[in-house]
């Protein structure tokens, strides 16, 4: 893909990556209320699901994720993405 990849988040807003360390920095940059903890990919706080898109990991984690679920603070987007917040 070329170009800036696109991020929509459900019930939010659609932005574009701005080349920020990882997705939960690029959110709350866009002021999206996103959860998080620890910042380092040991509690999961910040879990979303992937809906469509690629990321790729900026640091390793520890939380073990599911099925679709990425952690927000240890990846950022290689593609445009799609994510959803849970809703907990």
């Amino acid at each position: 893909m070329s170009g800036i990849p696109r991020i929509k988040v459900n019930n939010f807003s659609t932005f574009y990556y701005q080349y920020e360390y990882s997705l939960l920095d690029s959110m709350e940059a866009q002021e999206i209320p996103v959860p998080y903890n620890c910042r380092g990919g040991y509690c999961g706080c910040c879990r979303v699901r992937l809906i469509d898109g690629e990321v790729e990991e900026v640091q390793d984690a520890l939380y073990d994720t599911v099925g679709d679920e990425i952690l927000a603070c240890c990846t950022k987007p290689v593609s445009h993405v799609e994510i959803e917040i849970p809703e907990d």
